[in-house]
Protein backbone atom coordinates (compact mmCIF):
# COMPACT_ATOMS: atom_id res chain seq x y z
CA UNK A 1 0.00 0.00 0.00
CA UNK A 2 1.60 3.51 -0.86
CA UNK A 3 -0.82 5.82 1.11
CA UNK A 4 -2.59 5.31 4.45
CA UNK A 5 -3.48 6.62 7.54
CA UNK A 6 -3.61 5.03 11.06
CA UNK A 7 -4.91 6.55 14.23
CA UNK A 8 -5.30 5.13 17.46
CA UNK A 9 -5.15 6.56 21.38
CA UNK A 10 -1.72 4.51 22.22
CA UNK A 11 1.31 4.59 19.92
CA UNK A 12 1.86 0.65 20.39
CA UNK A 13 -1.72 0.05 18.14
CA UNK A 14 -0.50 2.91 15.55
CA UNK A 15 2.36 0.79 14.88
CA UNK A 16 1.08 -2.57 14.67
CA UNK A 17 -1.20 -0.99 12.32
CA UNK A 18 1.34 0.82 10.27
CA UNK A 19 3.36 -2.86 9.97
CA UNK A 20 0.12 -4.29 8.72
CA UNK A 21 -0.33 -1.77 5.76
CA UNK A 22 3.79 -1.94 5.45
CA UNK A 23 3.49 -5.57 5.05
CA UNK A 24 0.61 -5.50 1.96
CA UNK A 25 -2.41 -5.81 4.33
CA UNK A 26 -5.74 -3.44 3.47
CA UNK A 27 -7.21 -0.95 5.76
CA UNK A 28 -9.13 -3.59 7.57
CA UNK A 29 -6.22 -5.44 8.61
CA UNK A 30 -4.39 -2.60 9.72
CA UNK A 31 -7.90 -1.57 11.49
CA UNK A 32 -7.88 -5.41 12.65
CA UNK A 33 -4.50 -4.54 14.06
CA UNK A 34 -4.71 -1.47 15.66
CA UNK A 35 -7.69 -2.75 17.32
CA UNK A 36 -6.36 -5.72 18.73
CA UNK A 37 -3.00 -4.03 19.94
CA UNK A 38 -4.75 -1.37 21.60
CA UNK A 39 -6.96 -3.75 23.56
CA UNK A 40 -3.79 -5.16 24.77
CA UNK A 41 -2.38 -1.73 26.07
CA UNK A 42 -5.23 -0.20 27.16
CA UNK A 43 -7.91 -2.44 28.05
CA UNK A 44 -10.16 -0.08 30.23
CA UNK A 45 -10.64 1.54 26.92
CA UNK A 46 -11.39 -1.07 23.77
CA UNK A 47 -12.17 -4.65 23.98
CA UNK A 48 -13.54 -7.35 21.73
CA UNK A 49 -16.78 -6.57 22.96
CA UNK A 50 -16.82 -3.22 21.96
CA UNK A 51 -18.65 -1.47 18.97
CA UNK A 52 -18.39 1.11 16.25
CA UNK A 53 -18.63 1.86 12.83
CA UNK A 54 -16.35 1.97 9.60
CA UNK A 55 -16.58 3.50 6.05
CA UNK A 56 -14.73 1.22 4.37
CA UNK A 57 -13.66 1.78 0.40
CA UNK A 58 -11.40 -0.53 -1.65
CA UNK A 59 -10.53 0.21 -4.70
CA UNK A 60 -9.67 -2.70 -6.66
CA UNK A 61 -12.89 -4.35 -6.60
CA UNK A 62 -14.17 -0.83 -6.42
CA UNK A 63 -16.14 -1.34 -2.49
CA UNK A 64 -17.62 1.34 -0.68
CA UNK A 65 -20.04 0.55 2.28
CA UNK A 66 -20.33 1.25 5.79
CA UNK A 67 -20.48 -1.52 8.43
CA UNK A 68 -22.05 -1.21 12.17
CA UNK A 69 -20.84 -3.68 14.29
CA UNK A 70 -22.93 -3.08 17.69
CA UNK A 71 -23.84 -5.45 20.71
CA UNK A 72 -26.63 -6.84 21.11
CA UNK A 73 -28.72 -6.03 23.79
CA UNK A 74 -29.74 -9.23 26.39
CA UNK A 75 -33.53 -10.40 25.80
CA UNK A 76 -34.77 -8.74 28.99
CA UNK A 77 -34.17 -5.30 28.18
CA UNK A 78 -37.15 -3.29 27.31
CA UNK A 79 -37.31 0.91 26.58
CA UNK A 80 -38.95 1.85 29.74
CA UNK A 81 -35.80 0.65 31.89
CA UNK A 82 -34.38 3.80 31.69
CA UNK A 83 -38.06 6.19 31.79
CA UNK A 84 -36.56 7.31 35.21
CA UNK A 85 -33.37 8.46 33.76
CA UNK A 86 -32.42 12.13 34.08
CA UNK A 87 -33.05 13.56 30.36
CA UNK A 88 -29.76 16.02 31.10
CA UNK A 89 -27.54 12.91 31.68
CA UNK A 90 -26.49 10.45 29.84
CA UNK A 91 -28.96 10.39 26.87
CA UNK A 92 -26.74 7.74 25.05
CA UNK A 93 -28.37 6.23 22.06
CA UNK A 94 -32.03 6.84 22.90
CA UNK A 95 -31.50 10.66 22.66
CA UNK A 96 -30.71 10.12 18.86
CA UNK A 97 -33.49 7.56 18.88
CA UNK A 98 -36.07 9.05 16.05
CA UNK A 99 -38.88 7.91 17.93
CA UNK A 100 -37.39 10.03 21.78
CA UNK A 101 -40.17 11.75 22.94
CA UNK A 102 -39.76 15.27 21.60
CA UNK A 103 -38.30 18.30 24.88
Amino acid sequence: MTHGIVSAPQPEAVEAGIEALEKGGNAVDAAIATALVQTVVDPQMCGIAGFGSMQLYLPEPKVHSCLDFHGRAPSKVTPDMWEDRDPERGRGWLWFHPGRPSQ
